[in-house]
């Protein structure tokens, strides 16, 4: 099966396969159902409109946004706050957030990876695509004109740094986020987090479950896994052996492309690359093509980010801890069965401890964590069908 090369979540997705993984729907560890292979079968098994958002609104010059590509009702901002952080007491944090769609739409959270800002649409100011631009779009299962969709700056990623040596957790994340929400006037919201963002997203629902109406996970569980914190610690020690004799950019590349291939597959990789060399180098070495891949993707990785903040967001992931008794947001969870940084056996732990009403998907797909960029039609479909399912809060 040919692979299409696509970049990594620095760089946003490509676009996915066209080949249809399964779809395993749980709830808790019962199966509901069984292959979803697209909206039209989803739209019949389930009885509603795939096509079509369940909240209400008004809709705006939709003519407009598609001429200009700039989504309706955007607004960019931006303040200065006193937030309690875990690990630094009181202290003064940037916020900086991005919303798109009608003001009179139920507001959703849209949080990704640590390499994912607050960009979710064009802008003028920023006419770059979004960090997850196959679903978040005009006619897509997160789309602008119709769903008010707020992006929220990491604190200490690369647009908004911490420069206070020392941790930084979900929890610290999410007390960001509800800072942002006050700014914005908004007391309730949905959430929808892939990786980092679905624990930052977790870590919200634990702080102010009065707040949060539903959780969209991908991804993300509530707490890590050895084997991943391993892989992580070696790339940081890397960043900072890097740092110490004066490679800080070098030791950032290595640690990324190290970290692409915790992303990926080996399914991926074996169809996807040669194993046999593609030249050899001045110094007689042999190089490959899976070699030039990392290396490439590494190279595009530190153009964007900085060490200090890849280290104290790689390290965020790590300290991360929820309590899933403390969370009464129904919550539907997303895992990908070659996804080693998050197997569904450790979402499938966290579905059977919440306490609310959960749902467990498992998607079989050959891109590992990654997934959730490359296979939008089958993320997409679980969007649809998760906003249009009623929910129940746990009181």
């Amino acid at each position: 099966m040919a692979i299409p090369k696509g970049a990594n979540s620095c760089d946003g997705p490509l676009g996915s396969t066209t080949d249809e993984p399964s779809v395993e729907l749980l709830l808790g560890s019962h199966f509901l159902g069984g292959d979803l292979q697209g909206s039209d079968e989803l739209s019949s098994a389930w009885g509603f409109d795939m096509t079509r958002s369940l909240l209400s609104h008004d809709v705006p010059d939709i003519n407009a946004y598609c001429s200009t590509g700039v989504s309706p009702g955007h607004e960019e901002g931006s303040s200065r706050s006193s937030i309690r952080l875990d690990y630094h007491g009181k202290h003064d944090v940037d916020l900086l957030w991005e919303v798109h769609g009608p003001t009179n739409s139920s507001p959703i959270v849209v949080l990704g990876g640590i390499s994912a800002g607050r960009h979710l649409q064009p802008t003028a100011a920023n006419p770059s695509p979004g960090w997850w631009a196959d679903v978040v779009k005009t006619g897509g299962a997160l789309d602008p004109s119709t769903h008010r969709l707020i992006g929220v700056e990491f604190l200490g990623g690369a647009q908004c740094p911490f420069p206070t040596p020392g941790p930084i957790t979900t929890k610290d994340q999410a007390r960001v986020l509800a800072e942002v929400l006050d700014a914005l006037g908004i007391q309730h919201v949905s959430l929808i987090g892939a990786s980092y963002g679905g624990m930052v997203a977790l870590a919200f629902a634990e702080l102010f479950p009065e707040r949060a109406r539903e959780l969209l996970l991908f991804c993300a569980a509530h707490r890590t896994h050895p084997m991943a914190t391993a892989w992580r610690s070696l790339q940081r020690s890397l960043v900072r052996f890097a740092e110490e004799v004066g490679h800080s950019n070098r030791g950032l590349a290595l640690a990324r492309g190290l970290a692409m291939t915790t992303y990926r597959s080996p399914e991926e990789f074996e169809n996807r690359f040669d194993v046999n060399p593609t030249y050899f180098d001045q110094e007689k070495a042999a190089c490959f093509e899976v070699q030039a891949y990392l290396e490439a993707r590494g190279r595009a990785f530190s153009r964007c980010f900085d060490t200090d903040g890849f280290l104290q967001l790689s390290e965020s992931i790590d300290l991360h801890c929820s309590d899933p008794s403390a969370i009464k947001t129904p919550s539907t969870l997303v895992s990908f069965d070659t996804d080693a940084l998050v197997p569904p056996w450790l979402v499938e732990d966290l579905a059977s401890r919440l306490p609310s009403s959960s749902e467990h998907i498992r998607i079989s797909s050959i891109y590992g964590h990654d997934a959730f960029l490359k296979e939008s039609r089958q993320v997409s479909d679980v969007i649809r069908l998760a906003l249009a399912s009623p929910k129940e809060v746990l009181q």
